[in-house]
C-alpha cells in the first residue's frame, strides 16, 4: 500500500509551463516590434547587376547606341565614367570635394548633361569605396535619380541605381 501511494505522489506533480509561456510571448512581441522598426530603414530600392543577357537581347544591344554610366564615390570626390557602345566616347571626369564635402550639385549637372544625350537611358552603376559614409552614398543616389522641377513632378534622370562597393 505504501508503494502505491509513493508512486501516486510522483505522478501527481505537473510541470508548470506558465512562466515559460510568459517569457516566450514577451520574446515574440519584442522581436516583432524590433523587426517593424528595422523595416523602415530598407525602403531604398536598388538592383543587382545582371550576369549575362539573353542572346536576343545581346544582339539588340550591339545594334543600338547604348550607355553604361558608372559613378565612383571615392574619398577624394566623384569619378563619372560613361562608357558608350556604338557611338563617340565621352571622356571620364572627376569632381573633387569642396571644403572636405562632396559636390552633389556638380555631380547632378554632369549627369544631367549625359542624360540629355541619352534621354531613354535609366540605369547607372554607383560604385562606392568602403570608407565612404552611408549618408554620402544616399545623397549621391539622390543626385543621380531625379531633377526637381518647380510646380511639377520631378524629372527622372537615372532612377535605376545599381550599388556596388569596392
Amino acid at each position: 500500500m505504501r508503494r502505491r501511494s509513493e508512486g501516486l505522489e510522483e505522478a501527481g506533480h505537473e510541470l508548470n509551463l506558465i512562466p515559460y509561456m510568459d517569457i516566450m510571448v514577451n520574446l515574440v512581441l519584442f522581436m516583432l516590434y524590433n523587426i517593424t522598426s528595422f523595416l523602415s530603414f530598407t525602403v531604398l530600392n536598388a538592383s543587382i547587376p545582371q550576369i549575362a543577357p539573353d542572346s536576343g537581347q545581346a544582339q539588340q544591344q550591339l545594334q543600338k547606341k547604348s550607355l553604361l554610366l558608372m559613378v565612383r564615390v571615392t574619398g577624394d570626390g566623384f569619378i563619372v565614367d560613361p562608357s558608350i557602345q556604338g557611338g563617340p566616347a565621352i571622356p571620364r571626369s572627376q569632381i573633387p570635394k569642396k571644403n572636405k564635402a562632396f559636390d552633389y550639385p556638380s555631380l547632378h549637372q554632369q549627369v544631367l548633361g549625359i542624360k540629355n544625350q541619352f534621354p531613354d537611358e535609366t540605369k547607372v552603376l554607383l560604385i562606392a569605396e568602403g570608407s565612404v559614409i552611408y549618408d554620402d552614398i544616399i545623397k549621391s543616389m539622390d543626385a543621380l535619380r531625379d531633377e526637381p522641377v518647380k510646380d511639377q513632378a520631378p524629372k527622372l534622370l537615372f532612377p535605376d541605381v545599381t550599388l556596388s562597393i569596392l
